[in-house]
């Protein structure tokens, strides 16, 4: 081969591997989630983060305007995702929603049998923390259930590095608290070997009390009120 066409080829050889480097997303492999929100993008468009972005971005404390901003702003948001949440709790059992993921409720338990895979997912959660429990309460299955705990922006984006548990007839109880998830979609991926054999179980996810910046948004707009009516 004639050097020039060799030398040619070797970069052409580099700009793809550089052009795959690019254009391959480099948190696909290290979101497990990620092909549930890319299958669901309108369930989660409609349900998830994005109702809650820039909710209540309050960094300056003395900033009273920003503060009733943020105050109005988390209560529109409120109102939507507590109305997903209703939706969710009417519908807390597997003879509802066979296509897509299950609309995980607030505070009320969502029951079923796992025969394979199953995704739940909630609205954005308007707090710090986020508690999920899931029991496993019969069935025949033998084997563990596997899940998979994401937490996901506005983009499908992992915002925090998945947690991952198991549960079975000997260890049938899972309860764990999240912080730092305000904001986020939780979505959990429930699976086992596919059989007729399944466990029965329950899940149920809650959120904290209101996130921090907003109780102190709160308090700044309060202070602002009474201080205008004290003139």
């Amino acid at each position: 081969m004639p050097t020039r066409n060799r030398r040619s080829n070797i970069v052409l050889a580099t700009l793809t591997f550089a052009a795959l480097a690019v254009f391959t997303p480099a948190s696909a492999s290290a979101n497990p989630c990620q092909s549930e929100w890319t299958k669901f993008k309108t369930f989660f468009d409609t349900n998830g983060a994005k109702i809650a972005r820039g909710v209540c971005q309050l960094v300056n404390k003395s900033d009273a305007v920003a503060a009733q901003k943020c105050v109005e702003d988390y209560d529109k948001a409120k109102q939507k995702i507590d109305e997903a949440l209703a939706k969710y709790n009417d519908q807390a059992d597997d003879t509802q929603w066979k296509v897509g993921p299950r609309g995980l409720g607030e505070g009320k338990w969502a029951t079923g049998t796992l025969l394979g895979q199953r995704t739940f997912a909630g609205a954005p959660v308007l707090s710090d923390s986020y508690r999920l429990e899931l029991q496993r309460t019969g069935g025949k299955a033998k084997n563990q259930l596997k899940a998979t705990v994401c937490f996901l922006d506005g983009d499908g984006n992992l915002a925090l590095p998945a947690a991952n548990f198991t549960v079975d007839p000997g260890q049938p109880n899972y309860d764990n608290t999240f912080n730092g998830v305000a904001g986020l979609t939780p979505v959990i991926l429930l699976e086992k070997p596919l059989g007729a054999n399944g466990h029965q179980y329950q899940i149920r996810g809650t959120r904290g009390a209101e996130p921090t910046v907003v109780r102190e948004a709160r308090e700044l707009s309060t202070a602002r009120k009474n201080a205008k009516m004290g003139q």
